[in-house]
């Protein structure tokens, strides 16, 4: 199967002067902007059956389309990965359990290179009526230090931990729509973020 995806970024970024008492914010920014195409192939090698959950094995890999920052805010684009995953899912109805891990290769794109990623992530799914899922998912992200023009910067590896609630509708044929929130553990992690995508199959004839 395969995929591709256009993300729309939205970002803020304040700026604060910690020097004065109180504290004074000196900056209120907003940057927004198309982001990276991905693609990618995702295939099920193992079919869940008795205790032996499906094995689903997806590989990706983000162009560097995307503008590095907009309106001085960074957006988190312009990056090269190829990521490769393995994710096994076992069903016990209503619920759906999850479990994955995967490896992102990192390449230099101007000069920087954000270094690699292991991640792995576990999460129960709900499936509250035919159309719509809920879910919860504990995500860990181990990452390497960032090297810029070939320098390491030591301190820079960090460990990201994210708790992340979802909801999953379908809203027509073929027209899947996600909300995604998410709040950080780890003082490297985003303090929050909130994603929202929608995803569109296309009728292949015969099928």
């Amino acid at each position: 199967m395969g995929e591709i995806g256009l993300p729309y970024n939205l970002a803020q970024q304040q700026v604060t002067n910690i020097t004065v008492t109180p504290p004074q914010q000196v900056a209120n920014s907003w940057g927004n902007s198309f982001g990276d195409l991905t693609v990618g192939l995702a295939k099920t090698f193992v079919h869940e059956s008795g205790w032996i959950p499906d094995l689903l094995g997806r590989v990706t890999y983000e162009i560097p389309t995307g503008p590095e920052s907009s309106n001085q805010v960074p957006l988190g684009s312009r990056r090269s990965l190829l990521a490769f995953s393995l994710a096994a899912t076992k069903r016990q109805d209503p619920l759906v359990f999850v479990a994955s891990g995967g490896y992102t290769k990192a390449f230099q794109t101007d000069q920087i290179n954000l270094g690699d990623q292991v991640n792995f992530l576990t999460g129960v799914f709900l499936a509250s009526s035919p159309e719509t899922s809920l879910r919860a998912v504990l995500q860990n992200n181990f990452v390497d230090a960032v090297r810029i023009n070939d320098v390491t910067f030591r301190g820079s590896d960090t460990v990201q931990t994210i708790l992340t609630f979802g909801v999953s509708s379908i809203l027509g044929r073929g027209v899947l729509v996600d909300l995604q929130v998410g709040s950080g553990l780890t003082n490297s992690a985003p303090k929050y973020s909130v994603t929202l995508s929608g995803t569109y199959r296309f009728p292949v004839p015969g099928l």
